[in-house]
C-alpha cells in the first residue's frame, strides 16, 4: 500500500496535461491527463500522476493526520 500527501494544484502547463502541485514545502510536476484537475483543486499524486481529486475538507483532514504522525516520530 502506498500513502500520499495531498497537494494543491497551483499551475497548469501544456494545455492542462501537466499540473504543478504545491505540497507546502515544495512544488512538483505531475501528469494531469487522467483526472484533469484545475487550478485550486486538491489532489493525490502517485508515481507522478494525479490519480484523485479531493475536497478541501478531505485534504485538510489528511494533512492534519500527517502532521500528527510526524509529531509522534
Amino acid at each position: 500500500m502506498c500513502l500520499a500527501i495531498p497537494g494543491k494544484v497551483v499551475e497548469l502547463k501544456d494545455n492542462g496535461k501537466i499540473a504543478i502541485v504545491d505540497y507546502g514545502s515544495e512544488k512538483r510536476e505531475a501528469d494531469n491527463s487522467l483526472v484533469k484537475a484545475k487550478i485550486g483543486d486538491w489532489v493525490i499524486v502517485q508515481f507522478k500522476v494525479v490519480v484523485e481529486r479531493l475536497s478541501e475538507e478531505e485534504a485538510k483532514e489528511s494533512l492534519k493526520a500527517w502532521s500528527e504522525l510526524k509529531k509522534q516520530a
